[in-house]
């Protein structure tokens, strides 16, 4: 008798397929999850990145001056790897009675490890701040602490070399952000020079000096008294007190900013038109042509003597070496037209807003400043 042989069916192979497909899935899946895994963790790496670069471009902008009179300003600050953009906004004028109170954002940007996966990690940190104005008292268009020598013939037809009276230009001619007292009248004068008594000497028999005041000068006891009205600790801005935009550096001929410049011993103004804050540890030269709209602050004394022409708008400050126990000679002006000294409420606050500084207001700091 003759059988059939049976039919059998192999599941070895469906079995292997299943298996293979299980594992293409399973290795799929481990990709997937460490991709995103890697994804999160670079994530949190760069918000973390962006956010101590925020920080640090904020901190950074506190502990520099700037001008703030335009009511904004923005600085980009760069750090290894990445930068930060500031953005300081005034929310609230001065008053009579409280501080202007400004707004400063400073955006972070991390541009490393995220750049090729997820494009630049960014934080947006604020805070809130009062202005704390760079202040000098102005007492006179020239305190000299070390006297004055004023040459040349004194008679009709010769003009002040010092005065206090406030030039009186149109400030938007110059400075759309300046605001001189209009009230009451002559609020905006001063006295035109301040020194010790006994130590001004003037050829002519007038010292010619313009001012508010019956003698349009202010004499103080001492050469001590006359630097302790400046409020200038000279001594601490020489030990590191003082962080000026320039050192060594003049503005460029003709600049229309108002910046700070620092000269560690003599130093010559050029010819031409200038502005800002000049702080010099010696003896300051005025050259024939020289313009300076601003603040003039130098530890030795002015010499202005050897020139045709020269001009200072705003304030002259002179011989604070007296206080480091130093013999500082007398400056040296002279009488002429186009020689002049000459006070100017405007381009001095101008000159000291470059040394304006920002006080982080306490409790104000926000992470979050984006979702407002």
């Amino acid at each position: 008798m003759r059988t059939e042989p049976t039919t059998r069916r192999g599941f070895v192979l469906a079995t292997s397929l299943l298996v293979m497909t299980l594992l293409t899935v399973m290795l799929a899946a481990a990709f997937i999850m460490i991709s995103a895994e890697y994804r999160t963790t670079n994530g949190a790496y760069s918000t973390t990145r962006s956010l101590a670069i925020a920080q640090a471009g904020l901190q950074r902008y506190f502990a520099e001056g700037h001008f703030l009179g335009g009511g904004s300003d923005s600085l980009n600050y760069t750090f290894s790897g990445g930068y930060a953009r500031v953005v300081a906004r005034r929310l609230r004028d001065t008053t009579a009675t409280r501080r202007a109170l400004w707004a400063v954002v400073s955006t972070g940007v991390d541009s490393t490890r995220s750049m090729g996966q997820q494009g630049q990690g960014q934080r947006v940190v604020a805070q809130l701040a009062r202005l704390d104005p760079g202040t000098l008292p102005a007492r006179s268009a020239m305190t000299a602490a070390n006297g004055v020598i004023i040459e040349g013939p004194f008679g009709p037809g010769s003009q002040s070399p010092i005065s206090g009276r406030n030039t009186g230009f149109t400030p938007s001619t110059y400075n759309p952000y300046c605001r001189a007292p209009s009230s009451p009248a002559g609020a905006a004068d001063t006295f035109g020079l301040t020194a010790p008594a006994g130590q001004i000497v003037a050829g002519g028999g007038d010292t010619a000096v313009a001012g508010e005041g019956a003698n349009h000068t202010s004499l103080l006891a001492s050469p001590a008294a006359v630097i302790d009205s400046t409020r200038i600790a000279w001594s601490r801005l020489l030990n590191g007190e003082f962080t000026p935009d320039y050192i060594s550096q003049f503005p460029p001929a003709g600049n229309n900013t108002y910046r700070s410049h620092y000269f560690p011993g003599d130093v010559t103004i050029p010819a031409g038109s200038r502005r800002g804050l000049l702080v010099a540890t010696g003896d300051v030269t005025l050259s024939s042509g020289t313009h300076w709209d601003g603040v003039i602050v130098a530890g030795g004394r002015l010499d202005a003597l050897g020139n045709s022409s020269y001009i200072v708008h705003g304030m002259v400050i002179t011989g604070l070496n007296i206080s480091l126990g130093q013999n500082v000679p007398a400056n040296r002006v002279k009488r002429g037209w186009s020689r002049t000294i000459q006070w100017d409420w405007c381009y001095t606050r101008s000159a000291t807003n470059s040394i304006a500084s920002l006080v982080p207001v306490r409790g104000s700091f926000v992470d979050s400043w984006a979702t407002y």
